[in-house]
């Protein structure tokens, strides 16, 4: 294993180093916010808004999800957005005596309303004329200051950072225009080959900061359908010096100045600040697998942040950029990114733990893709059946499915992958029950393809696949890797001779479920980031602990496709049946309604091609050997059949 290969109990202790971090953000960040002056000052007791520092704090506590904190206590700036874009749009757009309307300070101010606007209902800023008229007036500036390509200040050389402030500002905004994003990709492209052959030459003049923002515009411009091969070694090779050059503490040589602030000397970028824009940059391409070979890089960086913090508070931590020694103490804005670092790198924490937990059952990964928006999308070709609230009441599977489990969900998975959860009004676990054959895996998988989910199918060859004697060790384990996980939906297969009445069945495997699951099904409900589905035959024999209100939100029974359902699926077979043979469709029905797919589509070519008595007879034999007549061996009465038995079922439904 490679540093940068990190196995699970590294993951898990990267996660607690963070989430200690991340739990002192808002607490931090307050110390530098004013009322008085409506936002975040640079320094600690400096009533003085500044503008990037404001911008960079908004963007930390949105993109954390902290902005408005649901807490007893409200941080001091919760319900000001509307008021603080107005403010920062109203009034001058400069920062330590730089130029006025530079593309800088710009760029922050209309980065941060932007920010604020997602908020506020749709528009709300815009509605203002004031608002309206300055937001104009700042993009053009930024238009203008990027239409050849790249950004610069004071007649600095151009800067692949200011340029990418820039273009992250107007992209975001929908107002970086198609000419100057081909002019500026075309640049970064340069740029890039210039710093890899000036790190390469050991030249004074390299800049790790130009190649890694430069590298950050490549990936930004690039849509996925026109990245060339060319295009990803590029971003490979960039990604690689990148992190090749990164110091034993976690840090990287000093850039170039970016420009220069009166008073007070250069400006130079600053490590998280860069990581922050990186990570956020692959993960919005939904392209975290770029990153994840250089995740023991990150962790250096990460590691180093409990030593260079400064203590505040019992409650709050600082940090500095180091770039002014002669400003003593931490910054917002370095402080703010930190937090934000912290926040981006779980992001990509999530995606390597979920990928472990693939490769640790030998199961093939995807990364989760987008959810559906269209309820038509939703398993099109599973063919519908019924499912008994009651003994009169029937309501059809998908439809119940999609709007109890499947719509609710889809509405908030993008919560999950910003770090949020799914809340607690949502359906977040479901048992399927009912006869062999009736397609339960089939439905999870539909699920898991509609929310943009991978599922992960767990079997008892998972949990006994180092012998007996370490069940209770395997299933601890594993379920303790998914009570971190997210973004997957869980299907425990064929376990119905593992869950067992505790007390009745004395094999070892009958209690793994109850020993090992429920104490971490637990802590896998308060996180709301994963769904988990049980797929069972036999519910009549499941713990009572397991399937009792609170374990599972959603219990349905799974019975075979309706005989509507198939014969509109196999139209030929049934206009032959109905039409050709005139055989009555009561009899039909009465016949396939019982039989599974599978059990119907063994029969349907010879149904197709059959004479009106051999039709019959087929019939006939199909119902006759059909799982639902079969007899329900699991119960002591073995005169029942599976019919009988789920019908007495349909009193174990339940939904949310």
């Amino acid at each position: 294993m490679t540093p940068n290969e990190l196995g699970f109990p590294d993951l898990e202790r990267l996660r607690r180093v963070l989430v200690a971090i991340r739990d002192m953000q808002v607490a931090s960040l307050s110390k530098y916010y004013d009322a008085s002056v409506k936002g975040f000052a640079h320094k600690l007791n400096k009533k003085k808004l500044s503008k990037a520092s404001t911008a960079t704090c908004v963007g930390s506590l949105l993109a954390t999800r902290r902005w408005d904190h649901p807490t007893s206590s409200p941080p001091p700036w919760a319900g000001t957005a509307f008021e603080l874009a107005r403010l920062l749009l109203t009034s001058d757009w400069k920062s330590s005596e730089l130029p006025l309307d530079n593309v800088f300070t710009t760029a922050f101010v209309l980065e941060c309303v932007t920010d604020l606007g997602t908020t506020l209902p749709p528009n709300t800023i815009e509605a203002d004329a004031t608002c309206a008229t300055k937001v104009a007036a700042a993009t053009d500036i930024l238009q203008k200051g990027v239409a050849d390509g790249s950004a610069s200040i004071q007649g600095y050389p151009a800067t692949a950072y200011v340029t990418q402030l820039v273009v992250r500002t107007l992209a975001k905004r929908g107002a970086l225009e198609d000419p100057t994003r081909e002019r500026v990709r075309k640049w970064a492209r340069y740029e890039i080959a210039n710093q890899i052959t000036l790190l390469a030459a050991e030249s004074a003049a390299s800049d790790i900061f130009q190649l890694a923002y430069a590298t950050m515009l490549v990936a930004k411009l690039t849509d996925a359908p026109a990245m060339t091969p060319d295009d990803a070694r590029l971003i490979r090779v960039a990604l690689e010096a990148l992190f090749a050059k990164q110091l034993k503490d976690g840090s990287w040589p000093r850039s170039q100045p970016l420009f220069h602030y009166p008073g007070i000397g250069s400006a130079y970028c600053y490590e998280y600040e860069m990581l922050v824009q990186l990570l956020q940059t692959f993960q919005e391409r939904r392209e975290p697998e770029r990153l994840l070979p250089f995740l023991g890089h990150l962790r250096r960086s990460a590691d180093e942040l409990p030593r260079i913090a400064f203590r505040l508070d019992q409650h709050s931590n600082g940090w500095s950029s180091g770039h002014h020694p002669q400003l003593a103490g931490p910054e917002s804005w370095s402080t703010a990114s930190v937090f934000h670092f912290a926040h981006a790198l779980d992001r990509l924490l999530a995606e390597a733990i979920r990928k472990n937990i693939f490769e640790y059952l030998d199961i093939v990964y995807a990364p989760p893709t987008e959810p559906s928006l269209d309820p038509a999308t939703f398993a099109p070709d599973f063919l519908d059946g019924k499912v008994w609230t009651d003994d009169k009441t029937a309501l059809p599977l998908k439809g119940t499915v999609f709007d109890s489990f499947v719509r609710p969900l889809a509405d908030h998975v993008r919560e999950v992958r910003s770090g949020g959860q799914i809340p607690e009004t949502v359906a977040t676990s479901a048992i399927f029950f009912g006869p062999p054959g009736t397609s339960k895996t089939e439905l999870s998988d539909k699920i898991a393809k509609y929310i943009g989910w991978p599922r992960l199918t767990v079997d008892p060859s998972h949990i006994v696949r180092n012998g007996l004697d370490l069940v209770q060790t395997e299933a601890n384990k594993l379920f303790g890797m998914l009570s971190v996980a997210e973004e997957i939906v869980v299907l425990l297969d064929e376990f119905d001779e593992l869950v067992r009445e505790r007390g009745v069945s004395s094999e070892v495997l009958s209690r793994f479920l109850t020993t090992a699951m429920l104490p971490k099904l637990a802590t896998i409900r308060k996180r709301r980031r994963i769904v988990f589905i049980i797929a069972t035959n036999h519910i009549e024999t499941f713990d009572i602990a397991i399937s009792r209100p609170g374990r599972f939100d959603l219990i349905l029974q799974i019975m075979p496709p309706t005989a509507e359902a198939k014969l509109a699926h196999w139209t030929a077979t049934r206009d032959h049946l109905l039409n050709d043979l005139k055989i009555p469709r009561d009899f039909v029905e009465e016949h396939i309604e019982g039989l599974t797919y599978e059990e119907f589509k063994l029969i349907e070519p010879k149904l197709r091609a059959a004479s009106a008595d051999d039709a019959l007879k087929i019939l006939a034999a199909q119902h006759a050997r059909s799982t639902l007549q079969m007899p329900h061996v699991v119960t002591e009465d073995s005169t029942k059949t599976w019919h009988d038995i789920s019908v007495e079922q349909r009193s174990r439904v339940r939904l949310p």
